[in-house]
């Protein structure tokens, strides 16, 4: 079993959450110019609108505050997001409102989260960058307010039910679904008629609650998958507990509960189609520079071909692409969704919002880890170079020095790293403001220190690599079980 920790998980949220604050304290200080493209912005708060072309402006340059050198690279003093034309585009900027789409929906209900501080929520990087498939976003979009569950049910309709026993089932199905080989998609739309019925139905009891649960998982697995698990199968999940024909009964039930409504848009749909709009993003600004880019390696002698590749495979942060560190990256993530799902607290927020808090957090947190080397990086080294030897020894331990960069350096680079998400969100949601993901990134920066696996789903054994190889956009798609989930969340439920 390949195991690591989220190392620096704890210190990254520490940090990041520290970087907001201390934007907000000294927004009134000036800035100093930055020479970057449109793409991104500083969040320049003293600048009046009429300045802001100009600041973003190619020609503008900036004071050197980087001292330091990375070894996977050239480096260079300023970020490196010169892909995008070099147009002079205004900075969209968007009347202030107190109300996000969670309040929208919840009303004034208090959601009970620490309020996460962004400087500036209302100014957003233009792009020329736009999402793919866009109809499948939409389509998302309007089913987000039809599928929501009632984030009170467990206060207003279930007196048997809490919200531990919520997470030891869903800790459950998540089990069951990896054991079958079931589609993430399976997983998660099983939850989500749980939760449904859990907001309508009252007084569930609780010897019909894993019931329920494996009902909606037959019902969703009917839907999704291609060769469902036949009855016998379910029954043999809950030990004989329940028979062919009360799992039938119990779905029929379900099915008209739910007025038939069962293609919700999930967090899985929503995390999976961002991760790889922010894939084809990241590859829209850094992939002109050398070597951001794999058919630039293709002439390269092999031993260099092999650091030069390995570097790129660190520094470049993508979540879908067939290298060992997207997919370490894609697990952790979706680790923590799946954990974080067992929360009832998870609820109160809609898939969309989950899905790009998760996700912003997450991004930040692996350009923290790897020091920010992608918005740095000036071109490729070579054998003929003095940082040669240096990336040889760097690939070998597999990790940079974080401690290179000053704290100051840090909050300044973590703030591009936060305008190139602003204007990822603005394209690819169209959100206005980061205010909506506000309490998103608060739910789950608790999560950012559970400790990541990567073991290989079952599929694998029983289709072989070969094969999982030549369709890896399916092989991501299948389910995987975290065992040590149902631990955290239940200590974290109790306040232990």
């Amino acid at each position: 079993m390949l195991q690591c920790s989220l190392k620096n998980g704890g210190s990254f949220a520490s940090h990041i959450i520290k970087k907001l604050q201390m934007q907000a304290q000294t927004s009134q200080k000036i800035h100093h110019k930055r020479h970057i493209s449109h793409a991104t912005s500083s969040f320049l708060k003293e600048y009046q609108l009429s300045q802001l072309s100009t600041l973003y402006s190619p020609k503008a340059t900036e004071e050197n505050t980087f001292s330091n050198s990375t070894t996977s690279g050239n480096s260079s003093p300023h970020p490196r997001l010169e892909c995008e034309e070099t147009l002079n585009f205004p900075i969209q900027t968007f009347p202030h409102t107190e109300n996000s789409f969670t309040s929208d929906i919840y009303g004034n209900q208090s959601l009970d989260y620490q309020q996460v501080l962004i400087e500036n929520p209302n100014l957003v990087p233009y792009t020329l960058w736009k999402p793919q498939s866009i109809g499948y976003m939409y389509d998302m979009l309007e089913k987000e307010t039809i599928y929501l569950p009632n984030a009170g049910c467990f206060e207003s309709l279930q007196a048997y039910v809490t919200p531990v026993m919520r997470a030891v089932l869903f800790d459950w199905m998540m089990e069951v679904s990896h054991e079958f080989m079931l589609k993430r998609e399976t997983f998660y739309m099983a939850l989500s008629y749980v939760d449904r019925i859990l907001s309508k139905l009252k007084n569930i009891k609780k010897e019909e609650f894993q019931l329920l649960g494996v009902a909606c998982l037959n019902i969703a697995a009917k839907i999704e998958e291609i060769y469902p698990p036949k009855l016998s199968d379910w029954v043999s999940s809950c030990n004989s507990g329940y028979s062919s024909k009360a799992i039938k009964m119990t779905e029929k039930f379900v099915l008209q509960q739910l007025t038939w409504l069962t293609y919700p848009a999930t967090s899985y749909n929503w995390l999976n189609w961002l991760m790889s709009q922010w894939d084809d993003f990241i590859e829209y600004h850094f992939s002109c520079v050398p070597y951001n880019s794999l058919k630039d390696f293709d002439h390269l002698p092999t031993q260099e071909k092999k650091i030069q590749k390995k570097l790129y495979e660190k520094r470049f942060i993508i979540f879908k692409q067939k290298n060992r560190q997207a997919y370490k990256r894609f697990r952790e993530t979706f680790q923590i969704l799946d954990t974080a799902s067992l929360d009832s607290e998870i609820m109160k927020l809609s898939p969309r919002i989950q899905a790009s808090g998760l996700l912003y957090l997450m991004i930040s947190k692996f350009f923290f880890e790897t020091n920010y080397n992608l918005l740095y990086y000036d071109g490729p080294v070579s054998q003929d170079t003095p940082s040669y030897e240096d990336s040889s020894q760097w690939l070998a331990e597999g990790s940079f020095d974080i401690e290179e960069f000053s704290s100051d350096s840090h909050i300044e680079s973590a703030s591009i790293v936060q305008d190139l998400y602003a204007g990822f969100i603005s394209s690819a949601l169209d959100m206005h403001s980061v205010e909506e993901i506000y309490h998103s990134m608060t739910f789950f920066h608790p999560y950012l220190e559970i400790e990541a696996l990567y073991e290989f789903p079952i599929v694998v054994k029983a289709k072989g690599k070969r094969k999982i190889e030549s369709h890896y956009e399916e092989f991501l798609g299948y389910q995987t079980h975290y065992p040590e989930a149902i631990k955290f969340v239940t200590k974290k439920l109790r306040g232990e």
